[in-house]
């Protein structure tokens, strides 16, 4: 009872299996298995008149605060105009919002569509029904958070083949049971598609034959998008509708993204479960593990040789090594199918090798060693001298940490990178051991004192804005050196133009005095700028 559950107050945080807790609906699927058919009937089963919205209508931010938002702030939907709705609204009915093809909402039609309707369900007092066909879309990511989630599986080939017997029976269509299980494989278990393939050609024939249907089958083929999860489990389960596919359509699931079908086979090769008449033994098991480590160990040869020498007609070996051979050794089943851990770990091998050059590059007037021994001899002292002092003494030990930090020519993010390149698994984190305020001192306390480094910081120079500098000033009173009354003015070094304080390297400080100049007694009091290089 919709109504009944949501007067009743949930304490927040909790869910239920049955949906109590949730204001929406979210049915997601393949498309043609039945998913708007599905909610309109349930709609009408439980006494609800309902309105659907889908991709033909507007579904914007503002479309729908103007149309739809102030009804569904009470019961009722009957000031919903009837012709921008897809259902029959009747009047003292309960009411329901059908949303179709939320996961299309796109584009400037529909842009901010998907924020506004979770506005909606947080307010709603009717119940909506969001539907997709893809669940893992990166805009559905925020609203599955507040809809009860119903998932439509692909029904199998026995079950589609009934329903579709019995309709065939009824509109006295006669079709081979054979040629029908093509049509259903070609239409990828469509249940739409394939009746509308058959009222298609029953139109001109009411009896089909097997090769007639089998032609129509291939002519009317569907090309389903396969991910790379989906592939890996087809690799070692080569099966589809219990009919075992062929060794070209075996070295074309490799095909599906060449760069990335080894890594996911080499993920998830140990996890699969081998079949073998019922029963296999751990050695077996064993052998066959060490046979697919081999064909892997053979594909990334020629992957290498692929790729220094662009060799790419090597591909298609490659393909019987990376993915037919490993397949058949390991078949089987795959319970989940896990991302390749390689990618995650050799961006951070990667980012650790530079954060290591960098601190051996800074090191390098002060250290004899390469970066190896850098590593293995420098960084655990290096590490211990950065933070034991703020361990141990707190915000004492801040000089002792930044006198270190000068020595070695070190910055604040290389004292950072010290602490994370010598952290490795099971090791204290020390950063979580130092407290937070004695960081934000140390932090302080290092920015305000000036570093003078051997090296140019990433970082561009800052360009104040603002008057111009004093002896620019000054030099537009008398270009020729003096004042109007013959006093001398400062001297100004000659250059190339360029302006001293915009070097990182060179710290400028200007200080304004006043001086008197003049001839015979009689003069003015000039401004002059002194500046200091340091």
């Amino acid at each position: 009872d919709w109504e009944r559950n949501r007067s009743t107050s949930i304490p927040a945080g909790t869910e239920s299996e049955m949906g109590a807790d949730c204001r929406a609906a979210l049915l997601s699927g393949p498309p043609g298995i039945g998913k708007t058919t599905t909610a309109t009937i349930v709609c009408e089963e439980c006494g609800y008149s309902y309105v659907e919205l889908n991709a033909s209508s507007t579904r914007s931010k503002k479309s729908l605060q103007a149309e739809v938002a102030s009804q569904l702030g009470s019961h009722s939907l009957d000031g919903f105009v009837l012709g921008k709705g897809g259902g029959a609204l009747v009047s003292g009915r309960k009411h329901a919002l059908i949303m179709d093809e939320v996961d299309g909402m796109a584009g400037n039609e529909d842009r901010g569509g998907m924020q506004e309707l979770i506005a909606l369900i947080k307010n709603t007092k009717i119940p909506i029904i969001c539907i997709c066909n893809d669940r893992a879309c990166m805009k559905m990511r925020s609203l599955v958070h507040y809809c009860y989630d119903l998932r439509f599986q692909r029904p199998r080939l026995e079950q589609i083949k009934g329903a579709i017997m019995s309709v065939a029976f009824k509109e006295k269509v006669k079709i081979p049971a054979q040629a029908l299980e093509q049509l259903i494989v070609a239409s990828g278990h469509d249940i739409r598609q394939v009746l509308h393939n058959l009222s298609l050609w029953s139109v001109a024939e009411k009896s089909l034959s097997y090769e007639q249907a089998k032609g129509a089958a291939s002519g009317a083929k569907k090309n389903i998008p396969m991910g790379p999860f989906d592939v890996v489990r087809m690799v070692f389960m080569p099966r589809e509708d219990g009919r075992e596919l062929s060794l070209g359509e075996k070295s074309d699931l490799f095909f599906y993204d060449y760069n990335m079908a080894a890594i996911f086979v080499q993920e998830n090769y140990p996890l699969v479960k081998p079949v073998d008449g019922g029963s296999v033994n751990m050695r077996a098991v064993l052998n066959r593990l060490s046979q697919t480590a081999d064909s892997l160990t053979d594909g990334d040869l020629i992957e290498k040789q692929i790729r220094k020498a662009s060799m790419w007609s090597l591909l298609p070996i490659q393909a019987m090594f990376s993915s037919v051979i490993p397949g058949e050794c390991m078949r089987g089943t795959l319970g989940k199918s896990h991302f390749p851990a390689w990618l995650g770990n050799n961006s951070k091998k990667t980012k650790c090798d530079r954060l290591t050059q960098q601190l051996w590059r800074h090191t390098s007037l002060s250290t004899s060693c390469n970066k190896t021994e850098f590593c293995l001899d420098y960084l655990p002292l290096f590490n211990s001298q950065l933070t034991d002092p703020l361990v141990k003494n707190g915000e004492g030990g801040i000089a002792d940490v930044i006198g270190c930090l000068n020595v070695y020519n070190f910055t604040r993010d290389d004292w950072e990178s010290i602490i994370e390149l010598s952290h490795y698994s099971g090791s204290p984190d020390l950063l979580k051991e130092i407290p937070s305020k004695v960081k934000s001192a140390f932090t302080r306390t290092y920015n305000k004192q000036v570093h003078l480094n051997p090296f140019v910081s990433n970082a561009p120079p800052v360009k104040k804005r603002g008057r111009g500098s004093v002896a620019e000033d000054t030099l537009e009173e008398g270009a020729d050196g003096y004042d109007e009354e013959g006093g001398s003015l400062m001297e100004v070094e000659e250059g190339d133009g360029e302006e001293i304080s915009d070097d990182p390297m060179i710290k400028v400080t200007t200080k304004k005095t006043k001086q008197l100049v003049g001839n015979g007694g009689s003069g003015g009091v000039k401004h002059t700028a002194k500046k200091t290089k340091q």
